[in-house]
């Protein structure tokens, strides 16, 4: 008899178990969406714009964020928090996704730009690889290789007014292209 009870309050315990999360998952997700807070309150003021908020008194809570000084450190932790509470409101999904496609685009920028450092490196010290960017790239050949030998010359001089920058922009172009 007490195990037809036992097994009966077990399935009530199971199904209220299995209606609601846990104080621990209700608090690992408040962690997650203060975390996202936090990198969404970090990002530049030109990426923070291209953001698009499902609701103003998530961004409004993000400026207010953005404004309290470093030094306030109660004050910013408290602001964190209603962030967070905010965003239980909102999908957090939409949010997460565009953080990281912006991510994303960022790591794929930071590649060209180290790509094109290092080809104009390369450039600099052997212009005959010229013809190999020319054959990975498109670009104007005559203009590349007056600006290669404009920068080498500068290089030698030690003179470099900017010259070493426009072949490196030229570059860039051509890779980003």
């Amino acid at each position: 008899m007490n195990d037809k009870r036992s097994l009966q309050n077990d399935d009530l315990i199971d199904e209220e178990l299995s209606r609601e999360p846990s104080k621990s998952a209700k608090k690992r997700e408040m962690l997650a969406l203060q975390a996202l807070g936090q990198a969404l309150a970090a990002l530049s003021d030109k990426q923070f714009r291209k953001i698009e908020f499902p609701e103003d008194k998530l961004r409004e809570a993000l400026e207010a964020y953005r404004a309290i000084p470093d030094k306030k450190h109660e004050a910013r932790r408290r602001q964190m928090q209603f962030i967070g509470k905010v965003m239980r409101g909102v999908e957090s999904e939409s949010l997460q996704a565009q953080l990281d496609a912006m991510e994303h685009t960022d790591n794929a920028e930071k590649r060209k730009h180290h790509q094109a450092e290092q080809w104009r490196d390369r450039l600099l010290k052997e212009p005959k690889d010229a013809t190999a960017f020319l054959d990975a790239f498109q670009t104007d050949a005559q203009r590349l290789n007056q600006l290669i030998r404009a920068a080498r010359k500068a290089r030698e001089l030690n003179k470099d007014k900017g010259e070493a920058r426009s072949l490196y922009r030229v570059l860039y172009e051509a890779i980003a292209h």
